[in-house]
């Protein structure tokens, strides 16, 4: 169940990364988005933080 879980949180994760992507350029997207979150008690997300989650730095 848990696995269960962590899998869909990851592609929750994944939709969220594609939408704020979408959102780069498009102000009443980006509007838009920040509403929802804001309805949902999410937070902004850190786009340094979100540029290391989306592309990880390979370890050596």
């Amino acid at each position: 169940m848990q696995a269960r879980m962590d899998t869909q949180q990851q592609r929750l994760d994944s939709l969220e990364g594609l939408l704020d992507v979408m959102a780069v350029g498009n102000p009443t997207l980006q509007r838009a988005l920040a509403e929802r979150r804001a309805a949902l008690g999410m937070s902004q997300p850190d786009p340094k933080q979100e540029r290391l989650r989306l592309n990880p730095q390979p370890t050596t």
